[in-house]
């Protein structure tokens, strides 16, 4: 096997000693033995990559890191110091969150991926790689928009790859709850609900109600029905397709209007990862984290720092 670059055993000391991952989540994640994970480590000491501190390209806020991990019960937390431009930052956690979902994908046989530009992003920084055994579904219909169709991103993050794709060909919402059970019901559809259910991995970012309110023909024609139960001033996120109040509480008056994966398997797949690239976002982000729906997690400090300040 090649010898693992300065960059690889960064990363495999930083998963030990800050994200505090034993030697078989590690061995697991990044698909090496235990014995190569526990010598990359010596390694790592040995060329000074390891010393008060892990040195690599992006820095990363430990303090905050381990913080949101107790307060929100996270699996992993990636959290970037910012830059003095605000591009770059935005584009520093969409190149870095590519790279984490990466490693976790050469291990994975089913990934589902949700919609949005945050999403695209990260795909888009995918590196040339072949990972022939490695399904991405998609976990919702397509966002309605009257104007244009886009490409499904589990498409586009399979040909990145080289690995395969199930799209699913149906909107994100439907007016009429009864359409969605009769749609399970065909055998393609089986298929990719039989995939949700053996999900190993999902990716996805976070949406607010403004990002509904700018889709006019969502918002005339599904809106009224989709949210007649739900206080849009009390909305203070959504996620794949779902929206919740700032204490992580759902309104599941939606739920059988969502034509795509279901809560029960939402919560059920092992790794579910977050990307926030959007400060903005701050306040969707603080409900997610209450709500328990993430466990894996990639800001900057200037998103933390925010959602902590929603917080008290």
């Amino acid at each position: 096997m090649a010898q693992l670059t300065d960059e690889q055993l960064a990363d495999i000391a930083h998963d030990f000693y800050l994200s505090k991952l034993n030697i078989g989540e590690i061995s697991q994640k990044y698909n090496l033995s235990r014995y190569l994970i526990t010598k990359a480590l010596d390694d790592a000491e040995m060329r000074g990559i390891v010393k008060i501190q892990i040195t690599q390209g992006v820095k990363r806020n430990q303090l905050l890191e381990r913080e949101f991990q107790k307060k929100f019960g996270l699996k992993e937390v990636f959290i970037l110091h910012c830059y003095e431009d605000k591009e770059d930052d935005s584009e520093a956690v969409i190149n870095f969150a590519s790279k984490q979902i990466e490693n976790y994908l050469q291990n994975t046989k089913i990934a589902g991926v949700s919609w949005g530009a945050t999403m695209r992003g990260v795909i888009n920084d995918f590196s040339e790689e072949t990972l022939t055994k490695l399904y991405f579904v998609q976990l919702l219909g397509q966002p309605i928009n009257a104007n244009r169709c886009k490409n499904p991103l589990a498409q586009e993050a399979a040909d990145s790859l080289h690995a395969h794709s199930l799209n699913l060909p149906a909107p994100l919402y439907v007016i009429n709850p009864k359409i969605i059970p009769i749609l399970r019901t065909e055998p393609y559809f089986k298929i990719i609900e039989n995939c949700y259910h053996d999900l190993e991995l999902l990716f996805t970012g976070l949406g607010n109600f403004d990002s509904f309110r700018t889709n006019q023909f969502l918002l005339t024609n599904y809106g009224p029905k989709l949210f007649k139960d739900i206080p849009q001033d009390k909305v203070a996120g959504m996620i794949m397709g779902r929206p919740y109040d700032i204490n992580g509480n759902f309104f599941p008056s939606i739920e059988k209007h969502i034509c795509g994966i279901s809560m029960k398997d939402i919560m059920k797949t092992p790794i579910r990862f977050c990307v926030v690239s959007n400060r903005f976002k701050s306040e969707a982000l603080l409900g997610a984290l209450r709500s328990g729906i993430i466990t894996h997690l990639v800001i900057n400090d200037a998103i933390a720092e925010r959602a902590l300040q929603h917080e008290d």
